[in-house]
């Protein structure tokens, strides 16, 4: 009799303890065993090139002077200015500025700005500045491809001649040259002076930038 009562106490304290095993709660799974969240893969973002291409430069303008002292380079001025025998706008020196029929029609069109260098001699140098339009940029071009003038295209365009002059006196060197475009135009012509192409390139350096 006291045996099968231990015996059924053993097999009571066995279910009392099965079910308490039974609620007891699962510990907390551990967070590195959460599966992980891969974020969507997102294209990097294209990085535009660099623009390599280089701007194109402004036509060179042309800025008509106030007086003569303006058409020439600083250094230019000066070495003619303290020549001897060279007085700027000597009223004896009457030179043209160009010997090209098509340019002194275009020249008669324009007001311009005269320089000379020297007085009434066998050597001089005599200088006009105008404004001009397209159309009259033309025509100049024309008129002194027509005379055979050799011309290097830019802005500003230059145009030269260089004759030799069986006079009298002997022969004489002289250059007449156009420096024209964006809007200007210098002529120029020299006798026995040998200031080309110097002289032309201060003006354009000047009066077109």
């Amino acid at each position: 009799m006291n045996i099968t009562r231990s015996v059924a106490a053993i097999g009571l304290l066995a279910l009392v303890a099965a079910g308490a095993a039974a609620c007891v709660p699962e510990p907390d799974a551990d967070p590195t065993d959460q599966p992980e969240t891969t974020a969507p893969e997102t294209s990097p973002s294209e990085t535009a090139a660099p623009d390599t291409t280089e701007p194109t430069p402004e036509p060179a303008g042309f800025e008509m002077p106030a007086d003569c002292a303006s058409v020439y380079s600083d250094d230019m001025f000066e070495s003619l200015d303290g020549a001897d025998g060279f007085p700027l706008n000597d009223p004896g020196l009457t030179m043209l500025s160009s010997e090209v029929v098509g340019a002194l029609e275009v020249l008669d069109q324009v007001d311009a700005l005269r320089c000379t260098w020297g007085v009434a001699s066998e050597i001089g140098i005599a200088t006009t500045v105008a404004e001009i339009d397209d159309a009259q940029a033309d025509a100049l071009r024309a008129a002194l491809e027509q005379s055979g003038f050799s011309c290097v295209d830019g802005e500003p365009e230059v145009c030269s001649l260089k004759n030799t002059i069986n006079g009298d006196a002997g022969q004489s060197e002289s250059t007449e040259t156009h420096v024209f475009g964006g809007g200007g135009w210098a002529a120029t012509r020299e006798l026995n002076s040998s200031v080309e192409p110097e002289y032309s390139d201060s003006i354009a350096a000047a009066l077109w930038s």
